[in-house]
Protein backbone atom coordinates (compact mmCIF):
# COMPACT_ATOMS: atom_id res chain seq x y z
CA UNK A 1 0.00 0.00 0.00
CA UNK A 2 2.54 2.53 0.83
CA UNK A 3 4.67 2.41 -2.29
CA UNK A 4 1.14 2.40 -4.40
CA UNK A 5 0.07 5.60 -2.37
CA UNK A 6 3.31 6.81 -3.28
CA UNK A 7 3.83 6.30 -7.01
CA UNK A 8 -0.13 6.95 -7.69
CA UNK A 9 -0.96 9.95 -5.39
CA UNK A 10 2.24 11.19 -3.97
CA UNK A 11 1.17 10.67 -0.77
CA UNK A 12 3.69 9.17 1.86
CA UNK A 13 2.94 6.86 4.17
CA UNK A 14 4.87 5.00 6.40
CA UNK A 15 4.84 1.93 8.59
CA UNK A 16 7.16 2.07 11.94
CA UNK A 17 7.99 -1.04 13.65
CA UNK A 18 9.84 -0.40 16.96
CA UNK A 19 10.51 -3.87 18.22
CA UNK A 20 10.23 -7.87 17.28
CA UNK A 21 6.65 -7.66 19.14
CA UNK A 22 4.10 -7.16 17.21
CA UNK A 23 1.39 -6.15 19.69
CA UNK A 24 3.57 -5.10 23.01
CA UNK A 25 1.83 -4.62 25.96
CA UNK A 26 0.55 -1.51 26.77
CA UNK A 27 2.92 -1.40 30.05
CA UNK A 28 5.94 -1.30 27.43
CA UNK A 29 4.65 1.66 25.34
CA UNK A 30 5.62 4.13 27.12
CA UNK A 31 9.37 2.86 27.19
CA UNK A 32 8.80 2.55 23.57
CA UNK A 33 8.28 5.69 23.32
CA UNK A 34 11.05 7.44 25.34
CA UNK A 35 13.03 5.33 23.84
CA UNK A 36 12.13 6.20 20.38
CA UNK A 37 10.61 10.19 20.55
CA UNK A 38 14.01 12.29 19.79
CA UNK A 39 14.15 9.98 16.50
CA UNK A 40 10.58 10.24 15.90
CA UNK A 41 10.23 14.09 16.08
CA UNK A 42 13.19 14.74 14.08
CA UNK A 43 12.30 12.36 11.13
CA UNK A 44 8.85 14.23 10.95
CA UNK A 45 10.91 17.87 11.26
CA UNK A 46 12.58 15.96 7.91
CA UNK A 47 9.46 15.90 5.98
CA UNK A 48 9.07 19.25 5.10
CA UNK A 49 12.86 19.58 3.52
CA UNK A 50 12.00 19.84 -0.44
CA UNK A 51 10.35 22.00 -2.74
CA UNK A 52 7.13 23.57 -2.78
CA UNK A 53 5.33 26.18 -4.52
CA UNK A 54 2.56 27.14 -6.81
CA UNK A 55 1.87 27.12 -10.73
CA UNK A 56 0.50 29.92 -12.26
CA UNK A 57 -0.94 31.14 -15.26
CA UNK A 58 0.92 34.19 -16.44
CA UNK A 59 -2.45 35.96 -17.52
CA UNK A 60 -4.59 34.80 -15.27
CA UNK A 61 -2.61 34.47 -11.99
CA UNK A 62 -4.66 31.21 -11.37
CA UNK A 63 -3.15 28.03 -10.34
CA UNK A 64 -2.47 25.32 -13.02
CA UNK A 65 -4.13 22.22 -11.98
CA UNK A 66 -2.15 18.59 -13.09
CA UNK A 67 1.00 20.37 -14.21
CA UNK A 68 3.77 18.04 -14.37
CA UNK A 69 6.86 18.29 -12.03
CA UNK A 70 9.81 16.38 -13.28
CA UNK A 71 13.15 16.64 -10.84
CA UNK A 72 16.10 15.91 -13.48
CA UNK A 73 17.73 12.72 -12.83
CA UNK A 74 14.65 11.07 -10.30
CA UNK A 75 12.32 8.91 -11.95
CA UNK A 76 8.95 9.87 -10.32
CA UNK A 77 7.24 12.95 -11.44
CA UNK A 78 4.48 14.61 -9.44
CA UNK A 79 1.68 16.31 -10.33
CA UNK A 80 0.21 19.74 -9.18
CA UNK A 81 -3.08 19.97 -6.83
CA UNK A 82 -6.05 21.79 -8.27
CA UNK A 83 -5.37 25.39 -7.26
CA UNK A 84 -1.69 24.58 -8.78
CA UNK A 85 -0.54 24.06 -5.75
CA UNK A 86 2.73 21.14 -5.07
CA UNK A 87 5.37 19.89 -2.68
CA UNK A 88 8.03 17.50 -3.61
CA UNK A 89 10.54 16.29 -1.05
CA UNK A 90 14.11 16.22 -1.70
CA UNK A 91 17.71 15.63 -0.08
CA UNK A 92 19.75 18.90 0.29
CA UNK A 93 20.91 19.58 -2.99
CA UNK A 94 21.02 21.55 -6.55
CA UNK A 95 17.52 20.57 -8.58
CA UNK A 96 16.72 21.11 -12.33
CA UNK A 97 12.80 21.28 -12.48
CA UNK A 98 11.21 21.20 -15.54
CA UNK A 99 7.26 21.87 -15.14
CA UNK A 100 4.52 21.94 -18.15
CA UNK A 101 1.04 21.49 -18.56
CA UNK A 102 -1.08 20.72 -21.83
CA UNK A 103 -1.76 24.29 -23.84
CA UNK A 104 1.72 25.76 -21.96
CA UNK A 105 5.14 26.04 -22.83
CA UNK A 106 7.32 24.00 -20.15
CA UNK A 107 9.41 26.21 -18.27
CA UNK A 108 12.57 24.92 -16.38
CA UNK A 109 14.43 26.66 -12.84
CA UNK A 110 17.42 25.50 -11.09
CA UNK A 111 16.16 24.95 -7.10
CA UNK A 112 18.40 24.36 -4.45
CA UNK A 113 17.39 22.91 -1.24
CA UNK A 114 19.33 23.44 1.90
CA UNK A 115 19.57 21.25 5.15
CA UNK A 116 17.13 23.26 7.05
CA UNK A 117 13.87 21.22 7.68
CA UNK A 118 11.71 23.02 5.62
CA UNK A 119 10.81 23.64 2.00
CA UNK A 120 12.43 25.89 -0.51
CA UNK A 121 9.85 27.70 -2.17
CA UNK A 122 10.07 27.33 -5.97
CA UNK A 123 7.10 28.98 -7.70
CA UNK A 124 6.15 29.09 -11.69
CA UNK A 125 4.53 30.88 -14.06
CA UNK A 126 3.73 29.37 -17.40
CA UNK A 127 2.80 31.11 -20.36
CA UNK A 128 -0.06 29.75 -22.79
CA UNK A 129 1.04 28.48 -26.40
CA UNK A 130 0.32 31.04 -28.94
CA UNK A 131 -2.90 29.75 -30.39
CA UNK A 132 -4.20 29.34 -26.90
CA UNK A 133 -3.74 32.17 -25.60
CA UNK A 134 -4.92 34.00 -28.62
CA UNK A 135 -8.34 31.83 -28.11
CA UNK A 136 -8.52 32.58 -24.27
CA UNK A 137 -7.89 36.19 -24.90
CA UNK A 138 -10.27 36.64 -27.74
CA UNK A 139 -13.14 34.21 -26.46
CA UNK A 140 -13.35 36.82 -23.30
CA UNK A 141 -14.20 39.58 -25.20
CA UNK A 142 -11.27 41.47 -24.98
CA UNK A 143 -8.60 42.52 -26.77
CA UNK A 144 -5.14 41.21 -28.01
CA UNK A 145 -2.03 43.15 -25.56
CA UNK A 146 -0.13 45.70 -26.76
CA UNK A 147 3.45 43.33 -26.45
CA UNK A 148 0.93 40.33 -27.96
CA UNK A 149 0.04 42.66 -31.03
CA UNK A 150 3.79 43.71 -31.83
CA UNK A 151 4.51 40.01 -30.77
CA UNK A 152 2.25 39.12 -33.96
CA UNK A 153 3.12 41.47 -36.08
CA UNK A 154 6.78 40.61 -36.00
CA UNK A 155 5.99 36.73 -36.36
CA UNK A 156 4.58 38.01 -39.44
CA UNK A 157 7.14 39.79 -40.65
CA UNK A 158 9.41 37.25 -40.49
CA UNK A 159 7.11 34.82 -42.15
CA UNK A 160 6.73 37.32 -45.03
CA UNK A 161 10.81 37.90 -45.11
CA UNK A 162 11.47 33.86 -45.14
CA UNK A 163 8.63 33.68 -47.80
CA UNK A 164 10.15 36.32 -50.08
CA UNK A 165 13.44 34.85 -49.78
CA UNK A 166 12.18 31.70 -50.85
CA UNK A 167 10.66 33.26 -54.10
CA UNK A 168 13.31 35.37 -54.89
CA UNK A 169 15.64 32.28 -54.76
CA UNK A 170 13.55 30.33 -57.06
CA UNK A 171 13.37 33.17 -59.69
CA UNK A 172 17.29 33.29 -59.58
CA UNK A 173 17.23 29.51 -60.21
CA UNK A 174 15.05 29.98 -62.90
CA UNK A 175 16.95 32.82 -64.85
CA UNK A 176 20.07 30.39 -64.20
CA UNK A 177 18.51 27.57 -66.13
CA UNK A 178 17.14 29.64 -68.91
CA UNK A 179 20.53 31.06 -69.58
CA UNK A 180 21.73 27.55 -69.84
CA UNK A 181 18.88 26.40 -71.87
CA UNK A 182 19.78 29.57 -74.29
CA UNK A 183 23.37 28.54 -74.60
Amino acid sequence: MNDFSYLHTNCFEITVELSCDKFPHASELPIEWENNKESLLLYMEQVHRGIKGVIRDKDTKAGIANAIIKVDGLDHDIRSALDGDYWRLLNPGEYKITVWAESYFPRIRHCSVGSEPHATICDFTLTKTSQDRLKHILARGGKIPRDDQVWIRAMRMRKLRISTKILNRRREQQQRLNKVKRK
